[in-house]
């Protein structure tokens, strides 16, 4: 990674590859209330453009031609469908949030996907300007790899998560089974990522209710978790069930 991609901030944020209107200011050196001028004059038009008729009957018009059958209910159906998703995809794109600025200020920013990220430097001109879309796509390009494996390992991992569920129910002497699946999952996330689960998501920006493992985890990380649970489970069956035990044995790297 240049130096330049290291300064375009795309991350991954409720299972999508994103960056911030506050990053972008940043990158192309303009002024953020300008930036966020330019995403509420892009929601304006857009509102416009969905509730004009003529522009609707143009659409639904196209759609109809790309439907065979259009008299039929189930292609009734998938018109409508298709014209709900065309209304709704502004907040697709552009998503409305906060950050606090160093003075302590709560102040409203966007997440935006690529395709939003897209139409708000679509007037950005220069080479200069060149230079920065052409970095951000880059880290586009790399996170929306990233998010692919870390679906993957997602889907992989549950049959694991299952395996060790059924194992400490199998195993465990204790009087609350509830509390070791918790307590299990901590020393998981410590020996993966070094922390729990509470400073994880703080540390990585990230609401309280969400999912470590879906959210906070890089795939790296979720490769290294998964090897560390599969460990678990063979000492756990194995008779090793005291947590400071598990915890050396799940640090040594031999």
């Amino acid at each position: 990674m240049n130096e330049l991609e290291q300064l375009t901030e795309v991350m991954i944020k409720d299972r999508k590859a994103i960056t911030s209107s506050l990053n972008v200011a940043q990158v192309f050196h303009k002024r953020h209330d300008n930036v966020l001028n330019r995403i509420d004059k892009i929601k304006e038009d857009w509102n416009e453009l969905i509730n004009d008729d003529e522009l609707s009957l143009k659409v639904r018009a196209v759609n109809e031609r790309e439907l065979t059958l259009k008299d039929s209910p189930v292609n009734q159906t998938a018109l409508s469908l298709k014209m709900d998703a065309v209304k709704n995809r502004f907040k697709d794109h552009f998503k409305e949030t906060t950050y606090i600025t160093k003075d302590g200020r709560q102040v409203r920013s966007y997440d935006l996907d690529r395709f939003g990220f897209t139409m708000l430097v679509t007037s950005f001109n220069g080479k200069e300007a060149m230079k920065f879309k052409l970095a951000y796509f880059s880290r586009f390009d790399e996170m929306e790899q990233e998010l692919i494996k870390r679906n993957t390992l997602y889907d992989i991992e549950k049959d694991l998560r299952r395996q060790l569920t059924d194992c400490l129910k199998e195993h465990y002497q204790g009087d609350n089974l509830s509390d070791e699946i918790r307590s299990m999952t901590q020393l998981l996330y410590m020996v993966t990522a070094g922390n729990n689960a509470s400073k994880l998501k703080r540390d990585r920006g990230l609401d309280r209710k969400a999912s470590v493992f879906a959210e906070a985890l890089t795939s790296a990380e979720r490769s290294k978790y998964m090897a560390k649970e599969s460990q678990l489970i063979a000492l756990y069956q194995a008779g090793v069930t005291d947590y400071h035990e598990l915890k050396a044995k799940l640090r040594d790297p031999k």
